[in-house]
């Protein structure tokens, strides 16, 4: 099995609670107007990796000497490629570097539990979700999410202090960052500041 991947990373500080791996998975067929991102809207096959490499890179973070507390999961849309998303939860389920799973979604959770309840079942493989839609002039203060509908649903009820924490306190800000010849945003702009961005990145 492939997964579509643009970007892994760590450390990464903007997107959850914690020190956490960021996953962005490449492809994404919503379009929303006003994406930060849409560079990660294709599926080009040179994009295409192995699944069982992608959770080999995902675990090898934890042997370094800082070591993850989470791993958040965007794109792209990540639930635009359900097979591969979750199977790569259930390789890595039971790790405890990533057992905090957050998942940013253009999808809404009731569409998400109709069409893949595998996700929520108990135990769900998702700590957290944010989901809904990025509206374009639905602004927010919420630094956590890029329009003022989109919800946060903790599923991992052990998780709930830490989540409920840090959707109070999480301070907007941008973590710049190189791939390759490219350097990347990484973290949610506020809608005012995108166009002015250059390279900018972050959930859609």
């Amino acid at each position: 099995m492939k997964v579509f991947l643009y970007l892994l990373h760590f450390p990464v500080y903007t997107l959850g609670p914690g020190t956490r791996v960021g996953l962005w998975l490449q492809g994404c067929t919503r379009h929303c107007p006003g994406c930060a991102a849409p560079e990660t809207w294709d599926f080009p096959p040179e994009k295409a990796v192995p699944l069982e490499d992608l959770v080999q890179r995902i675990l090898s973070f934890s042997c370094g000497p800082r070591r993850p507390d989470g791993l958040t999961i965007s794109g792209g849309e990540p639930f635009d490629q359900p097979e591969a998303l979750g199977e790569l939860l259930r390789r890595l389920r039971g790790q405890a570097a990533v057992s905090d799973v957050l998942v940013y979604t253009g999808y809404r959770s009731d569409v998400l539990l109709e069409r893949h309840p595998e996700f929520f079942a108990d135990p769900p493989l998702v700590a957290a979700l944010v989901d809904g839609a990025f509206e374009k002039g639905n602004v927010t203060d919420s630094a956590w999410k890029g329009s003022e509908n989109q919800n946060l649903t903790i599923w991992k009820k052990e998780f709930s202090p830490r989540y409920e924490e840090w959707a109070k306190r999480a301070a907007r800000g941008l973590q710049k960052v190189r791939s390759g010849d490219t350097w990347l945003l990484l973290g949610i702009p506020r809608q005012e500041d995108v166009a002015r961005l250059k390279n900018p990145y972050g959930p859609v």
